[in-house]
């Protein structure tokens, strides 16, 4: 790279052209002759280009700084807004686990207090040895409550983190379905309801996760019967279309509010429809099943009408490195 010329050195030359010219312009003409005259103006030419040369170099060298000083502008701007961006995400994630400390004390401290005082009981006598089936019954699942609560917590720091990791294979969706309903039929036997379930196409197949694929379903049937009434039904559907596969759950619950809808797949939400057999419910469920579906390249939607129940729907893409488009999710 050239070596930039001292400002002084322009100016030097600038003065040393200014003071030849005027020397020249002042002699009179009949005191020069012809070699004397022509070497005189060979100088001030030569001065003239060394200066030319040294303020077009400046010239250059300063346009080339400018432009540094300009690329560095925007590498500070890029940062900043990057900063900024950092700055977001780092007050969303103290607000999240802000959050997740308050789910975590309010709903994992009630069930471990009844299971605390299950076993005091016992330790005290005050439980007959035909009653000890009953409360070893509860406290199993008061504690399956809070494992599917810290599952739930731990499956939504992974998608939080960007840990979560999809395994793709050939799957039945009609299978699945199946297998989620089949689960369920006791929960909903507790609730005197009826899980329908209605399968409409020929070939089910499609390149999912199939164990992400049971986690939707399973939060989609369970949700349903947590919020219904007793002596409902829940119908589950499936339908093959030639490029995607699309679920529905319809439940017979108090369907969703516009507020409802808002925050329905927010984490950490509570919603205006409380479970109807006193159940537990987290707020993290809808908003990992959200992510999932978002794995799959498909979409999550809800249709409801408060008062009228809600069906939850999914639409998936049958194939690997495809997504769901609109206008596909009806066929």
């Amino acid at each position: 790279m050239p070596t930039s010329p001292e400002p002084q050195s322009v100016f030097r030359v600038e003065e040393e052209f200014l003071a030849d010219a005027q020397r020249i312009s002042a002699t009179p003409t009949d005191m020069l002759d012809i070699v004397t005259l022509h070497n005189a103006y060979r100088t001030l030419t030569q001065r003239y280009e060394t200066m030319l040369r040294e303020v077009t170099q400046l010239t250059r060298i300063s346009d080339f700084t400018q432009t540094k000083l300009i690329r560095l502008q925007h590498q500070l701007e890029k940062a900043l807004a990057e900063s900024r961006e950092n700055l977001h995400k780092a007050e969303e994630a103290n607000k999240r686990k802000t959050e997740l400390l308050s789910v975590v004390a309010h709903d994992l401290k009630s069930p471990l207090a009844t299971v605390l005082a299950a076993v005091r009981l016992m330790e005290m006598g005050d439980i007959a040895p035909d009653e000890f089936s009953e409360t070893g019954s509860r406290i199993r699942e008061t504690c399956k409550r809070m494992i599917d609560l810290i599952e739930s917590l731990l499956a939504s720091s992974a998608l939080e983190m960007g840990k979560m990791r999809v395994h793709k294979s050939t799957v039945d969706a009609q299978e699945v379905l199946q297998t989620i309903i089949d689960q369920n039929l006791a929960r909903a036997a507790a609730k005197s309801q009826r899980l329908e379930m209605h399968a409409e196409g020929e070939d089910f197949t499609l390149f999912a996760d199939k164990v992400l694929l049971q986690q939707v379903l399973e939060n989609f049937i369970s949700n349903a019967i947590k919020y219904s009434a007793y002596g409902t039904t829940v119908v589950s559907r499936v339908i093959a279309l030639p490029d995607v596969i699309r679920f529905e759950v319809q439940d017979q619950g108090p369907g969703l509010s516009d507020e409802d809808k808002q925050k329905l797949f927010g984490f950490f939400q509570r919603l205006s429809a409380r479970p109807t057999g006193g159940e537990s419910s987290h707020g993290v469920g809808l908003a990992i099943t959200k992510r999932v579906v978002e794995l799959h390249r498909g979409r999550i939607w809800v249709e409801s009408q408060h008062g009228r129940g809600a069906t939850f729907i999914v639409v998936l893409p049958r194939r690997e490195h495809e997504e769901v488009h609109e206008g596909e999710e009806s066929g």
